[in-house]
């Protein structure tokens, strides 16, 4: 177990790395990271599925790809278990619906920890 865990902290700490020196060079290039900002591309996403029909759809549909993969190895507390059978597509339209469920409250929250917290909700770990 220690394993899967070790390698999923370093790589967010590469990450972090890697986003803290990318936001000092390009600070005028960073994307919003509110909801607000986020959502009209989940929206295409689940539109246009299989083309990606945008930058904004590609950065949804690769955040959430990215989130799914640290799931299992994320602290108990934090932890999910997305079923391997779901497609992206439905994984973002589980997503979509539980963030307008919460609008316009949702709207200037942190995408990524609120797709964290989605995904947690709907598909805690079995253990």
């Amino acid at each position: 177990m220690k394993g899967p865990h070790v390698a999923a902290t370093l790589a967010l700490a590469l990450l972090l790395v890697l986003q803290a020196h990318a936001g000092r060079a390009q600070a005028l290039d960073k994307p919003d990271p509110a909801v607000r900002a986020w959502l009209p591309g989940c929206r295409v996403f689940l539109e246009h599925p299989e083309s990606v029909g945008s930058e904004a759809a590609g950065q949804c549909a690769g955040a959430v790809d990215a989130l799914l993969y640290i799931g299992e190895v994320l602290e108990p507390d934090y932890r999910f278990c997305v079923p391997l059978r779901l497609s992206r597509q439905e994984i973002v339209s589980v997503i979509v619906k539980d963030i307008e469920v919460m609008r316009p409250e949702a709207d200037r929250q942190d995408f990524k920890g609120m797709v964290l917290g989605i995904l947690r909700f709907n598909w805690p770990c079995r253990e």
